[in-house]
């Protein structure tokens, strides 16, 4: 909306419906012939987010390569938001768009930063990396005062990061697995009703609270009764109804006492 343009959603498949399709991983995955609906309809970009928050998952790479094959077909910019993938758990693989194909290179742009690896968004830094001339020179027509936004503090931390922190950001990585573990027994125990999506990729989770009756947005209970604050599922569009986003990167006390809270409601 802010650049103008009319938003169409075209939803992940939930696992459910995967399962029921005769998919044994029931993985959230792209509705690649929505998907094709939607170009066909004329959509012109795509905003691709992988690994995908709030569901965590890295898209497969057999995926991804017929994403490029569609938007070859119907001349569509695909802008792929790739900023949690250098938080890619160790049973998982990041698979950049525009390592798939020619046809990815030729349809896309990849938009990455180093604020969420190493926490640091505060002092704006990101990039853009175009797959071929003529996505760059799309990528140039973005407004001049957009490249004024960014810091140099941020361009030195970044370069930082990346060239000189990565047992850093493989200790985080282990610690944020070591996190969903946690987390996945703590509801279990506590709230076993609760579907818990294991997240593959970031510091966040996505948790189906339907099965409680809890309406369209529990996140609004839990925050008023038990005073734990989640992420509504609705702001990730109306499929996320019914659900809530946590941020697992914390210690084990904290993710007890949170679940502990939420319990105490039902």
């Amino acid at each position: 909306p802010e650049a103008g343009a009319e938003l169409v959603d075209v939803p992940l498949v939930p696992p459910e419906a995967a399962a029921a399709a005769g998919d044994a991983e029931r993985a959230w995955t792209i509705d690649l012939e929505a998907l094709e609906g939607a170009f066909h309809e004329g959509a012109k970009a795509y905003l691709l987010c992988n690994p995908h928050n709030p569901t965590g998952l890295p898209h497969a790479r057999e995926t991804l390569e017929r994403v490029a094959e569609l938007a070859a077909r119907y001349d569509v910019l695909v802008v792929s938001d790739e900023i949690h993938g250098a938080l890619t758990h160790s049973d998982a693989e990041f698979v950049p768009y525009l390592s798939v194909s020619d046809a990815a290179r030729a349809s896309g742009v990849a938009v990455t930063s180093a604020s969420k690896a190493f926490n640091i968004p505060g002092i704006t830094a990101a990039w853009w990396i175009p797959g071929s001339p003529e996505v760059a020179a799309r990528v140039r027509r973005v407004p001049e005062s957009l490249e004024h936004q960014t810091s140099h503090f941020g361009v030195h931390a970044s370069i930082a990061g990346f060239d000189l922190a990565r047992e850093w950001l493989a200790s985080t990585v282990e610690a944020l697995e070591h996190a969903r573990g946690v987390l996945g027994e703590l509801l279990a125990e506590h709230l076993p009703e609760v579907v818990y999506h294991v997240p593959r990729a970031s510091y966040l989770a996505w948790l189906d609270f339907r099965a409680l009756g809890w309406g369209d947005s529990p996140a609004k209970r839990i925050l008023d009764e038990a005073r734990v604050a989640l992420t509504p599922g609705a702001a990730f569009g109306a499929s996320g109804r019914g659900y809530a986003r946590i941020a697992l990167a914390s210690s084990p006390d904290v993710l007890e006492q949170a679940v502990r809270c939420i319990a105490a409601l039902r």
